[in-house]
């Protein structure tokens, strides 16, 4: 049941990514995404509360797919850089959307930041993590 339940959250999140290369993302009805997806429209609340909890799986699963990928030979910052390269339709999508801050939490995540970090370690660790999402968010908008 559990890969049944993670395909039909793939095809959701893949439907709405599709709609949103045609139609402005506010414009996007859960109706349209689940259509598209060719589920009923009851499925789509079984897995999501809403479009930015789509884009948020769809973010996650990305990530936690190319972090397989990862190159620990590689610094932080190339290795991020190198997804914002290689998932560019996903990361207009997130802009497009508004959404782009979904990027932050897993940025942070690959600094090792933790809710329990002692204070200057967490500070640091942000300065990196929003560091390079600033970095990486200028290279977007001049590509």
């Amino acid at each position: 049941m559990e890969l049944r339940s993670d395909a039909s959250k793939q095809y959701i999140a893949e439907a709405l990514l599709q709609l949103m290369k045609t139609k402005p993302y506010p414009s996007i009805t859960n109706k349209n995404i689940t259509d598209r997806a060719g589920f009923s429209h009851i499925t789509i609340y079984r897995h999501f509360k809403n479009k930015e909890d789509i884009l948020s799986y769809y973010v996650n699963y990305c990530f936690a797919k190319w972090k397989q990928e990862w190159d620990d030979h590689q610094n932080i910052a190339f290795n991020l850089f190198s997804f914002f390269q290689k998932h560019k339709f996903l990361i207009t999508a997130l802009y497009q959307a508004n959404q782009q801050y979904l990027l932050i939490s897993h940025i942070l995540s690959c600094c090792d930041y933790k809710e329990d970090d002692i204070a200057v370690l967490a500070y640091a660790k942000a300065a990196v993590a929003y560091f390079i999402f600033g970095w990486c968010d200028v290279w977007y908008q001049r590509v």
